[in-house]
C-alpha cells in the first residue's frame, strides 16, 4: 500500500492461530508504552485505538511523508520481542503483517472511530482503548474530536447512536474484518 500524507488508516491485526497477543495488564501497558515512546508524533496523529485479548485496532492519520508502515513495523516488532521474552517464547505472535485499510470517507470514518470504541467488551479491556482516555493528556489526537465532532459531549452522544444501530455496526464488521 502506498501511504500518503494527510490520509487516515485503519490499522489492525490479531495473534497466531486466533491466540492472544496480551495475557495481562504488564503485556497491555508494555504496548502502550513502546507507542508513547515510539516518536509517533513524526509519524501520525493517533486518532483511536481498542486492545483486545487477541487483537488490536489503530486508527491514525498519517502527518508527514514518512509513511506509517515503519511506525507499525517498529512499534509491533519492539513488542514481540518483549513479549516473546516476557512469556519465554520465541516465533511469531502475529498471523502475519498488519491489515491496513486506508479510510477515505468523512462518514466512514466516524464509523470506523465507533467501530474501534466499541470492540472492548470485558472492564480491562475498557482500560486499553481511547475511548477511556479522551479525558486525559495522553497519546490521542484530542484536536481530532473537538474538530470533527465538536466536542467531546457530542462524540459520546455519537457514539452511544452508534450502539443502538445494530444493523449499521453488523455492516462495518463485515467489511473491517
Amino acid at each position: 500500500m502506498l501511504y500518503e500524507q494527510g490520509k487516515y488508516y485503519h490499522i489492525y491485526n490479531r495473534g497466531c492461530d486466533k491466540g492472544n497477543i496480551f495475557q495481562d495488564t504488564h503485556d497491555y501497558e508494555k504496548l502502550i508504552q513502546i507507542i508513547e515512546t515510539s516518536k509517533h508524533d513524526e509519524y501520525v496523529k493517533i486518532i483511536a485505538y481498542s486492545l483486545m485479548p487477541n487483537h488490536y485496532h489503530l486508527l491514525v492519520k498519517q502527518t508527514t511523508s514518512k509513511p506509517v508502515s515503519k511506525w507499525i513495523m517498529y512499534i509491533f516488532n519492539a513488542y514481540v520481542q518483549y513479549y516473546n521474552h516476557r512469556h519465554n517464547r520465541s516465533g511469531t505472535l502475529f498471523e502475519g503483517r498488519a491489515k491496513v485499510r486506508e479510510i477515505n470517507k468523512d462518514e466512514y470514518l466516524n464509523l470506523v472511530i465507533h467501530y474501534i470504541h466499541s470492540n472492548p467488551k470485558a472492564e480491562i479491556q475498557k482500560n486499553y482503548s481511547s475511548i477511556t482516555k479522551l479525558n486525559d493528556n495522553t497519546i490521542i489526537d484530542r484536536d481530532f474530536y473537538i474538530e470533527e465532532f465538536g466536542s467531546f459531549e457530542n462524540y459520546f452522544k455519537s457514539f452511544a447512536e452508534y450502539q443502538l444501530d445494530k444493523y449499521e455496526r453488523e455492516i462495518i464488521e463485515k467489511d473491517l474484518l
